[in-house]
């Protein structure tokens, strides 16, 4: 039986060593067996798991748990990483794998820390919020170990600005939905989650948005160094 869900309780911080774990070793492993077939294979198997998730995803969440179907759409940045990173896998476009590493490691890693749920393990809700957040980080990181990827400073700076243009698209988005379903919330720009997360410390929205902006800059600055560092140092980009 679901428990209520308890932040950095024994369940949640179990998820985190769980995901965190898996999502660094099985490259690794992959790239220690040192098999091109078996490498490309697994990451085709990732990428499509992980476009098929977000395409059933609204499905489920409506029909088995309750959710507004305006409150599902693919738009957060979560759901935008994912699909950017199962994209990249098929097309190899290097736009593709730049949006899914910055808002994979940022958004979506976040959403793993301070997830907005309200039951814990093993709560179907909270086992499959987890498996789709889990997924995409492992994808991430199994590009940058197991495949060929490249980032530079402008890749900050591109995904920084296909930040910034999107944000008014979302913004108007959720003023639009809200005429139909007042709980919309894409990107948190109109109320602070009930969760406890980074938000909390900073004005109510939509004040909120300038002191996220300058955050965002931050938190990709930080997730970009230690690629730049690792990369330089052979630790990543395998090459068979």
């Amino acid at each position: 039986m679901a428990t209520q869900f308890v932040l950095f309780g024994y369940h949640h911080l179990a998820t985190i060593f769980t995901i965190v774990t898996i999502s660094i070793l099985f490259p690794f492993f992959v790239r220690f067996i040192n098999n091109k077939n078996v490498t490309r294979s697994i990451f085709l198997l990732i990428g499509f798991i992980l476009i098929s998730h977000e395409i059933i995803k609204p499905f489920y969440r409506v029909i088995f748990y309750d959710h507004s179907i305006y409150e599902v759409l693919p738009l957060h940045i979560c759901h935008i990483a994912a699909i950017s990173m199962g994209l990249y896998v098929y097309t190899k476009i290097k736009f593709f794998f730049e949006v899914g590493y910055f808002f994979g490691l940022s958004g979506n890693f976040l959403a793993i820390i301070t997830p907005d749920l309200d039951f814990s393990f093993p709560d179907a809700e909270y086992i499959t919020y987890y498996f789709g957040h889990g997924l995409l980080l492992l994808c991430v990181i199994y590009a940058c170990v197991c495949t060929k990827v490249q980032l530079t400073w402008w890749s900050v700076l591109r995904v920084l600005l296909f930040a910034v243009c999107l944000l008014p698209i979302i913004y108007g988005l959720n003023i639009y939905i809200s005429q139909f379903f007042k709980g919309v919330n894409y990107w948190y720009l109109m109320i602070t989650p009930a969760a406890n997360t980074l938000l909390d410390i900073f004005p109510s929205p939509p004040m909120h948005i300038p002191y996220l902006a300058v955050l965002t800059v931050i938190i990709f600055t930080l997730i970009y160094l230690p690629f730049k560092y690792l990369n330089k140092n052979s630790y990543l980009n395998y090459q068979q």
